[in-house]
């Protein structure tokens, strides 16, 4: 069973980015999707697609409908599931989900399970479920997306946004329960954010599943660390400049911290943070106001 936390970060990532997280998981479905129409999200609505007499009602990490441009079938089911934690019955819930919303709908259903914990043994992935009984056979396959079968060089080299949610997956599980890593990792790639120059609305999405995946949050994570972790809780935009910022100070670059003060009082944020994290005076930051 995969823990609430990580379900809860995927699941909202995914609603937030769903066309990015489509083009890089399931190609295929780009040539086909008709962007004048919006999608609609499901999950809120007929998420329930099995129960458990001991745990209750299960629901899908993410359901959405996808208007299609072809004549015949003008919308897509995508049923994701995130599987964090070993379940020999994933590959029967994928098909009882994919029947259920197949038969509930009664429109086309593509589904994708994105493993996203340690892989158990040197198998690949599961991604079939098959049933047999006295000549009745059943043969169903789902798309399968495996964080451990891409390398962190390649995500690194992929300009793509969901390119740094899988390596946000793998840095967590390289972490482990080290409050140290997890912090590394976490700064790590704002930097990478930093770099790539994603639109704010997506940036500070990719922040926030950053923040949570690596739980940055947790008190746990070492004192010595918890300073430079601090400009999380500053909107990416200007985060990011605080990066810059340290770099421009070391290597003393004047010019470059006046001009981080600028954008920051652009954004509106106060001149005693900007003091704190460019090391200028409060009468050199007031002086950048511009008029």
């Amino acid at each position: 069973m995969s823990k609430n936390w990580i379900d809860q970060s995927w699941r909202e990532f995914l609603s937030e980015n769903l066309g990015d997280a489509v083009a890089f998981l399931i190609p295929e479905i780009v040539a086909d999707w008709d962007y004048s129409r919006e999608p609609i999200l499901l999950s809120n609505e007929q998420a329930v697609i099995g129960s458990d007499s001991n745990k209750g009602a299960r629901y899908a990490d993410l359901v959405v409908s996808i208007p299609l441009k072809t004549e015949v079938d003008h919308r897509l089911i995508l049923h994701v599931e995130q599987q964090h934690a070993h379940d020999q019955n994933l590959p029967l819930r994928m098909y009882q989900s994919h029947y259920r919303m197949s038969d509930q709908h009664q429109i086309p259903v593509t589904s994708l399970a994105i493993l996203t914990g340690k892989r158990t043994g040197e198998l690949d992935p599961v991604s079939t479920y098959t049933y047999r009984c006295y000549g009745t056979e059943i043969l169903f396959k789902y798309n399968v997306f495996d964080v451990n079968g891409v390398t962190e060089e390649k995500l690194k080299s992929d300009p793509r946004i969901f390119a740094v949610v899988i390596l946000a997956a793998k840095k967590m599980l390289d972490a482990g329960g080290d409050a140290r890593k997890r912090g590394k990792f976490a700064l790590e790639l704002l930097e990478l954010l930093k770099e790539r120059g994603y639109d704010k609305k997506k940036a500070e999405s990719l922040q926030r599943f950053i923040g949570q995946i690596l739980q940055i949050k947790n008190n746990d994570i070492d004192s010595d660390i918890r300073k430079e972790l601090d400009m999380l809780s500053i909107p990416l935009n200007k985060a990011v400049e605080e990066i810059y910022v340290r770099v421009a100070t070391e290597q003393g670059r004047e010019e470059g911290r006046l001009q981080v003060a600028r954008s920051m009082l652009a954004d509106d944020v106060s001149p005693e943070v900007i003091q704190k994290y460019t090391g200028l005076d409060m009468e050199t930051i007031l002086a950048q106001r511009l008029p």
